[in-house]
């Protein structure tokens, strides 16, 4: 009884072992596809480090940029003053000696 068994129990292992097979397939397949996402999200950070980097270089450009007309107008002031301070030192200067 037991020998008549045998056909109808490795057949059955059989099939399991088919479906496993079948799973460790399709696992792999989505193992694959998985690595594939990783490299891409490295790639991708990679790239994000870069475009930081970039940004972070404009933005100082920017800022000396804006900052450019400010320094113009206190130079304008600062010679307006030395002149009108020379100006009426001179002035001063040709009463006193004039």
């Amino acid at each position: 009884m037991v020998t008549d068994e045998f056909p109808v129990v490795l057949e059955r292992h059989e099939q399991m072992i088919r479906s496993v097979q079948k799973q460790i397939d399709e696992l792999k397949a989505v193992q694959r596809e998985i690595k594939a996402m990783n490299e891409s999200l490295i790639e991708i950070t990679n790239e994000i480090k870069h475009t930081n980097a970039s940004l972070l270089s404009c933005e100082d450009s920017i800022a000396k940029l804006q900052s450019a007309p400010g320094q113009r107008w206190e130079k304008i002031i600062v010679s307006l003053i030395s002149s009108l301070l020379c100006g009426a030192a001179g002035y001063a200067l040709a009463r006193l000696f004039g």
